[in-house]
């Protein structure tokens, strides 16, 4: 007999290759008994419509030979057919009778054709509208039973992945009821205990395994999870198999179908979170030491070296020869550059703490206060087209952002007369600004490169800086949400597309 489970799963999918066989042959049997018995039929088969071809479910008695375009008719179908010599042991047939043979449809309730119920019977009247009904209700009993069953197994698997998952799950995953008792824990939490005190798990609230002020901590958060819906929490356990072990605990209420509460907890062991979090803190507060340093111990004897070269080449300016001077003007612009290099590696260090409140300014505004600070020659127009749009922005990390954008843009400019537009074009979850020059443009090949830490295109000889300022505004952008891109042919000027997030 075919695998009937596997057939059935075809027309009604389930995600496992295994069905209940011995059931369903079963019912099928149950079912051709009847129909033997209602009709007088002496024999039966059930045939399947199956993606891969006819496939005969059940059959009793003499082998029903038929043609594939009696089974392509839509509709019920009776016609009288000559009997044959074979015969079971139940049946015997005569070699020159008549039999009258049934073909009908067996639909699903989605309209598909499960297949077909075939037989014949000794009598050769046709058949009544009373047999007809009682056809189709055991034809419905066909569909009923495969349907419930099938329904019955995608139960029973989707509790066996859900427990599944659930067992799987490396958290301590557990249930409580309303007296804070333990309905269901998986095996991580119960392997949290001794062997000889698993049995003290299911129907106990388990606080009598730990210390007074613990167990009390654990009712507590029990309760507001159960008065409130949910409460989490960060606690340090000594687990009663001996482990000590940091977790996150995550407690939520819910109800099944009667209504009756319960409790979801989920402890996450988060020590190695921790341990990051330790290893980031100490390497934070090494980095202020070291920005601490830096402010001190290298800006004063740079400024100390940079008054000393000034003074030695203001008295013997007129005993030195001419290149001597020259080149000791080089050492002072050197010194000049190694301040500026240092005062920009300070305000990249502290870019993560830099101060994130909000308010509401127009891109004009903001252009207007930081102008001062740009140092724009005659030669270069700004021009802002932002419709006096308000931004509701953290102003400081915002503002050093345009700043270097605009700085970089005018500092590159190589054209007789330099201009930059700041535009603020529609977006809808983004503020989305472009800056746009017409300098020399940036090769495609070094877009990734110019957002580098001290990476600079163009010799410092010939444009003083420390190739920092790109680099600070892509960090301050990235931290808020953000992204900001670079469009360039190389030739005729360069656009950076600011996305800074809406709140």
């Amino acid at each position: 007999m075919p695998n009937v489970g596997r057939y059935i799963e075809n027309i009604l999918p389930t995600d496992s290759n295994f069905f209940v066989d011995n059931d369903i042959q079963k019912n099928l049997e149950h079912i051709v008994e009847l129909i033997l018995n209602v009709f007088d039929a002496t024999a039966c088969s059930i045939i399947a419509n199956s993606p891969h071809g006819q496939i005969e479910l059940y059959q009793y008695g003499s082998k029903i030979a038929i043609s594939t375009e009696a089974l392509n008719s839509e509709v019920f179908n009776e016609s009288i057919i000559e009997g044959n010599s074979k015969s079971t042991s139940n049946t015997p047939l005569n070699v020159n009778s008549k039999m009258r043979r049934v073909i009908s449809l067996i639909i699903l309730p989605s309209n598909l054709k499960l297949g077909w119920l075939i037989f014949e019977r000794k009598s050769e009247s046709a058949f009544t509208e009373k047999d007809k009904t009682i056809l189709a209700t055991i034809q419905k009993n066909i569909v009923n039973q495969l349907l419930q069953l099938n329904f019955i197994f995608k139960k029973e698997k989707d509790a066996e992945l859900h427990s599944m998952i659930s067992e799987l799950n490396r958290d301590f995953v557990f249930i409580k009821d309303e007296n804070f008792k333990i309905v269901y824990a998986n095996d991580v939490f119960k392997n949290s205990y001794p062997k000889e005190m698993q049995n003290k798990i299911i129907g106990f609230t388990t606080i009598e395994h730990y210390e007074e002020d613990a167990a009390t901590a654990f009712l507590a958060q029990d309760k507001i999870a159960l008065d409130c819906g949910i409460s989490k929490t960060v606690e340090n356990l000594a687990m009663p198999n001996g482990m000590q072990i940091t977790v996150e605990t995550i407690k939520q209420r819910f109800e099944d179908k009667s209504g009756k509460h319960y409790i979801l907890g989920v402890c996450r062991d988060i020590a190695e979170k921790e341990n990051l979090i330790s290893k980031l803190q100490k390497a934070n507060s090494e980095l202020d030491e070291f920005t601490s340093i830096a402010s001190h111990d290298l800006k004063s004897p740079l400024n100390a070296i940079k008054r000393l070269l000034e003074w030695i080449s203001d008295d013997c300016k007129d005993l030195l020869p001419e290149e001597h001077l020259e080149n000791f003007q080089l050492v002072i612009n050197r010194t000049n550059r190694m301040q500026v290099l240092l005062e920009d590696l300070l305000s990249y260090s502290r870019v993560d703490r830099c101060d994130s409140t909000r308010s509401d300014l127009s891109l004009e505004n903001v252009y207007l206060e930081i102008a001062e600070c740009l140092e724009i020659p005659e030669t270069v127009t700004v021009h802002i087209n932002a419709n006096d749009k308000l931004l509701n922005i953290p102003v400081v990390p915002f503002k050093t952002v345009i700043l270097n954008l605009i700085s970089n843009a005018i500092k590159h400019n190589d054209k007789e007369l330099g201009v930059i537009h700041v535009s603020l074009r529609p977006s809808h979850h983004y503020y989305l600004i472009e800056i746009t020059d017409n300098g020399p443009g940036i090769d495609p090949k070094y877009f990734s490169l110019i957002f580098k830490l001290f990476q600079t295109l163009r010799s410092r000889d010939d444009v003083e800086g420390s190739g920092i300022g790109l680099c600070v505004a892509k960090k301050l952008i990235i931290n808020y949400g953000g992204k900001i891109e670079v469009a360039s042919d190389g030739k005729l000027g360069s656009t950076f597309t600011i996305f800074w997030p809406k709140i």
